[in-house]
C-alpha cells in the first residue's frame, strides 16, 4: 500500500483495527506511523470530551443576557457603532477618490515617471526637432543612428 492509501484507511478508521498490509507499511512508513498516532489522539481526545457532560448556564444567565442587550440599546452603543463604521467608510473613499483624481491630474512623463508614451512611438513636437543634441547637433542628425560615433 502507499501513503495516500494508508492515511485514507486511518482517516476512515475511528478506532478500529488496521489489516496486515497496513500494519507492514506503518512499520516501514515513520510518516504515516505519526499520522496514525496523531490520528488516534485526536480520537482520545474527542472521546474524552464527548463523556463530559456540558456544563450548565448559571442561574439568571438568560435574564442577565437580556437585560445587557437592552443596556446597551439603550445607550446608543449601536449608533455609536454604526455612526464609527460609517465614518470609516467615507474616510476610506475619499482616499480612494483622491488617489484616483491626483493618477488623472499629474502628467504622464516628467522626472519621476520617465519618458512619455508619445517619445517611445517616435513622435515629437516641431519645436523638438530643432534642439540641439548633448554631443552636439540636431537630434536629426544621422550619428543618433549609431551612438558613440561622433559626427563628421
Amino acid at each position: 500500500m502507499d501513503c495516500k492509501a494508508i492515511r485514507d484507511l486511518v482517516s476512515d478508521l475511528r478506532g478500529g483495527e488496521l489489516s496486515t498490509e497496513a500494519h507492514e507499511h506503518l512499520s516501514k512508513c515513520a510518516g504515516c506511523g505519526g499520522f496514525l498516532r496523531d490520528a488516534r489522539l485526536v480520537h482520545a481526545g474527542f472521546c474524552a470530551l464527548a463523556e463530559e457532560a456540558a456544563p450548565q448556564a448559571s442561574f439568571g444567565f438568560a435574564s442577565r443576557l437580556v437585560r445587557r442587550l437592552q443596556e446597551w440599546e439603550e445607550n446608543g452603543a449601536r449608533e455609536e457603532f454604526f455612526e464609527t463604521v460609517g465614518r470609516r467608510f467615507v474616510y476610506a473613499t475619499l482616499a480612494l477618490t483622491l488617489a484616483l483624481l491626483l493618477s488623472m491630474v499629474l502628467p504622464t512623463s516628467g522626472p519621476v515617471r520617465g519618458v512619455g508614451s508619445g517619445d517611445f512611438l517616435g513622435l515629437q513636437a516641431d519645436n523638438q526637432s530643432s534642439q540641439p543634441d548633448v554631443i552636439g547637433g540636431d537630434i536629426g542628425d544621422a550619428h543618433d543612428l549609431f551612438p558613440g560615433r561622433l559626427p563628421e
